[in-house]
């Protein structure tokens, strides 16, 4: 009887996979209505050149969030007399960049990619020295391609990013910003990640949404659908459909 298909529909299903899309939608229910799915957001090549060689300082601006901005500047003072910094301005709670456990002071760590920014010591002064006048920052002596991780707070939360940079080698001292991104308030990233891997994003409530879900709708009926929310709602509209 037409009555009776939904019931055997259901008897093919394994109780695991029952139990997952039980858990899944129960998951949902707790969790409360859905919410916008963090993210990692990315500059796009950026390619911009500290390179000058006349006397004098030049700098240079990357947004990031809400005001918050990445600056970038080197000052020469000669054909081997330069120095190159970042900071990050704005009206940011606190920020600050990842810094080598061998010093102290204000100059940043060069990371490998896919070094987690989160997981290490940071100065707290809002600046990251990439070179001085005299080369002494052990990171940034030969060239290379290189990270730098920072931090800010917009007061949400604090937000972890990083910065790759084509280092040109001490004391000349130029370098070039390739791209840069940043995480939102609670987002672990790491050096050169660009968006959030699949693994990384909850795929539980997903998996209860699809149409083979729905023949979990007969086994909870309408009022249990009804407190699960929006995942219920559907899984109800797919036990109909399946029994018609």
């Amino acid at each position: 009887m037409k009555t009776n298909r939904p019931i055997r529909k259901t008897s093919r299903f394994s109780q695991a996979r029952w139990a997952s899309y039980a858990l899944a939608a129960g998951a949902t229910a707790l969790a409360g209505p859905p919410t916008a799915e963090a993210e990692i957001h990315y500059s796009g090549q950026v390619n911009y050149k500290f390179d000058k060689t006349s006397r004098g300082s030049e700098t240079h601006s990357f947004p990031l969030s809400q005001g918050i901005v990445l600056v970038g500047s080197r000052y020469v003072r000669g054909a081997v007399d330069n120095s190159a910094t970042l900071r990050i301005d704005g009206p940011a709670v606190s920020s600050a960049f990842r810094n080598p456990d061998y010093f102290t002071s204000t100059s940043a760590s060069a990371l490998p990619r896919e070094a987690v920014i989160s997981h290490g010591r940071f100065n707290g002064f809002g600046l990251g020295g990439l070179q001085d006048y005299d080369c002494e920052f052990r990171d940034w002596q030969g060239p290379g391609t290189f990270y730098a991780g920072f931090r800010f707070n917009t007061g949400a939360g604090v937000q972890y990013g990083w910065v790759r940079i084509k280092w040109g080698g001490c004391s000349y001292n130029g370098y070039i910003v390739k791209d840069y991104a940043w995480g939102d308030p609670g987002d672990q990233i790491k050096a050169g990640q660009r968006k959030l891997r699949e693994a990384e994003t909850p795929v539980a409530p997903q998996a209860a949404q699809r149409a083979e879900a729905a023949p979990v709708a007969a086994s909870l009926g309408s009022l249990g659908l009804l407190a699960l929310g929006g995942v219920g709602l559907q899984a109800r509209r797919e036990a109909r459909r399946a029994g018609e």
